[in-house]
């Protein structure tokens, strides 16, 4: 099976994202190409396809080819151990065993290691090893001198890997496809492949010998030639019958090419035939990708399908990803924007963005765990990869807020086309921004390529220091030139102005007369009903003046407190305590503000918001 598509240096000039070698790797059985229109993911997959240009395409790896890149590797472990005798240790010496192992022990993940050998190798640094004598330095830094002659040798190999282009079996399927020829002369339609030749004029004017473009139109002659062929070949469409028989028509099936019609002919259960146009659009196209994939079936080929999810509705999406997955000689490459094959945990996925000019490929590593976490939150991968912005918030009720003032400041903006709002659930952001105790934005940056987070302060007075934590986090995302609003006052909701936050709690709680904590660090997210009956509770709390006066006698006595000064605090407690406080509901007062509409008055969100517009659009050119 294929393991990694190598491109060459020119590639440069069009693409970019591979990281050594011009290698992508993580290739699967099916490979998933997704991003916004024009974002360059067909013509990536027809470029690869073409034999004019040079890639190579890297298989599993054979005995001698391993052997050669272990003798390599022996080498350089062997540098980096010999200065252990001086009290050296590589940090991530385990780590390089490990990738070692997985070249001959993990086949379908040979590649990688290697590629990840070669990361480590090539950026080998001696603050990397722990040193029990740092006058040993330079005996590490002399070390690493020879390491990375040695890493370039180790590199040449990996450089070799791959077969040519031009050697390699591939099938084309364009989004110009059909089974009903359109070429007409007279009264009389054509069986000329017109979609090949427009198909060839624009992507492919040399000629590919090792790759078949399919677009359809040629299905006529060719079940024709076969059914007059020899026993085998009038067999091969005995079988092709039955292969959509039993996964796409659940039906007897027969493909006729009537000798008086221009058309291939269908006969399904006990039907009488009829001309294949007048099946479903959708049961076309399931006839015109599956043919060519089936025909060639015991020959492993590279199989390029522009979205194949062209009219075909999603339960038929997932018949054909099926069907595909029958094929397992074939690795897959797809460009889509069908949540069905994009929410596939089989596939591997690679996000295609537009980038300075470039189409950039970033390969989408979602580690398992948080992709349970993204499934707790109600997210699907489609959510994610299919826009061009997205923005991290808190909660549910803050992406109701930011939808409306994002609108407020361009109504044009349409949230799930020109951005996404995924609210990652206050603490959980660890998750998402912590990887081995370290903050990074790996994950992020594998969903998608711009992105910005907000969090609330949650500070509960002016001049309160902020949180350490959420401070790295706003340094973080500003050395990676992204926007990380950190707000000033305590959250979200202490931005909406007071009155409209007090009607809209009236209105959803039915309550009259509340009171609600006032000013920008109050916490509004209770409030208290004036007219609930007071009911006064057994728990009451000292006043700080008191209970420092208790502490100054070292044995919790009251020595030195008056017996009507005591009285008084005790009265003063149970009085605060009669105050019933309830938990307002933050996604439908949310919502009710919204719907009553309100003005932005705080300059800081004025400009937050702003920001966050203006990078949308960015985005979005």
């Amino acid at each position: 099976m294929l393991k990694g598509v190598k491109l060459d240096e020119k590639f440069g000039e069009s693409f970019s994202g591979s990281k050594y070698f011009g290698i992508i790797d993580n290739i699967k059985q099916v490979n998933t190409f997704v991003g916004v229109n024009n974002s360059g993911k067909s013509r990536f997959l027809r470029t690869i396809f073409s034999e004019t240009i040079n890639v190579k395409f890297i298989f599993d790896l054979d005995e001698n080819t391993r052997n050669t890149l272990m003798t390599s590797l022996r080498q350089i472990f062997g540098q980096i151990d010999s200065v252990k005798r001086y009290g050296a240790i590589y940090n991530y010496r385990t780590t390089l065993s490990t990738y070692a192992e997985n070249i001959y022990e993990d086949k379908d993940n040979a590649l990688e290691s290697i590629l990840s050998l070669y990361m480590f190798l090539d950026t080998l640094k001696v603050h990397e090893f722990t040193l029990t004598n740092d006058s040993m330095t330079y005996r590490v830094s002399n070390m690493i001198a020879q390491v990375q002659t040695l890493t370039k040798s180790f590199g040449t190999i990996v450089e070799r890997l791959g077969i040519e282009n031009g050697k390699v079996d591939k099938i084309y399927i364009p989004i110009l496809r059909g089974l009903r020829p359109i070429a007409q002369e007279s009264e009389n339609f054509l069986n000329t492949d017109i979609y090949l030749s427009r198909t060839k004029h624009d992507y492919f004017e040399d000629d590919i010998k090792k790759g078949l473009i399919f677009t359809g139109l040629s299905i006529y002659e060719w079940i024709k030639k076969l059914l007059l062929g020899d026993e085998s070949e009038r067999n091969e469409i005995k079988q092709f019958e039955t292969f959509l028989e039993e996964n796409v028509f659940k039906k007897k099936i027969n493909l006729i090419p009537k000798y008086d019609d221009d058309v291939l002919h269908i006969k399904i259960g006990d039907d009488l035939q009829f001309p294949i146009y007048k099946l479903g659009d959708g049961l076309q196209t399931l006839i015109v990708i599956l043919f060519p994939i089936f025909v060639n079936r015991e020959k492993p080929h590279l199989v390029f399908i522009e979205e194949p999810e062209t009219h075909l509705h999603p339960k038929w999406q997932r018949l054909l990803y099926r069907s595909l997955c029958l094929f397992q000689k074939h690795n897959f490459f797809l460009s889509t924007h069908s949540s069905v094959f994009i929410n596939s945990p089989k596939n591997s996925i690679f996000i295609i963005s537009k980038k300075k000019g470039k189409t950039h490929i970033l390969h989408s590593d979602i580690k398992t765990e948080k992709v349970s976490i993204l499934k707790e939150l109600g997210y699907k991968p489609n959510d994610l990869f299919q826009t061009n912005y997205l923005l991290w918030v808190e909660g549910q009720s803050d992406k109701i807020y930011l939808n409306y003032l994002i609108k407020a400041i361009d109504d044009s903006l349409v949230e799930g086309e020109d951005y996404s709002i995924m609210f990652y659930g206050g603490s959980s952001y660890r998750h998402f921004l912590m990887n081995k105790g370290d903050l990074n934005l790996e994950f992020i940056k594998s969903l998608n390529q711009n992105y910005a987070l907000i969090m609330d302060s949650d500070r509960t007075k002016s001049g309160q220091r902020y949180n350490l934590k959420k401070k790295e986090i706003v340094t973080l995302f500003r050395r990676n030139k992204a926007f990380c609003w950190l707000t000033k006052l305590r959250e979200i909701e202490n931005y909406i102005p007071f009155n409209n936050f007090e009607n809209a709690v009236k209105t959803v709680h039915k309550v009259k007369n509340i009171e609600i904590e006032v000013g920008d660090f109050g916490d509004r997210c209770k409030y208290v009903d004036l007219n609930a009956r007071p009911t006064y509770k057994p728990s009451i709390k000292l006043s700080n003046d008191l209970f420092s006066r208790i502490q100054k006698n070292k044995d919790g006595s009251l020595k030195g407190i008056k017996a009507k000064e005591l009285r008084q605090e005790i009265e003063l407690s149970l009085e605060k305590t009669k105050k019933n406080f309830n938990q307002i509901d933050k996604i439908k007062v949310a919502e009710r503000i919204v719907q009553n509409g309100f003005v932005i008055q705080n300059d800081e969100l004025q400009k937050a918001i702003l920001t966050i517009v203006k990078d949308i659009k960015k985005a979005n050119e």
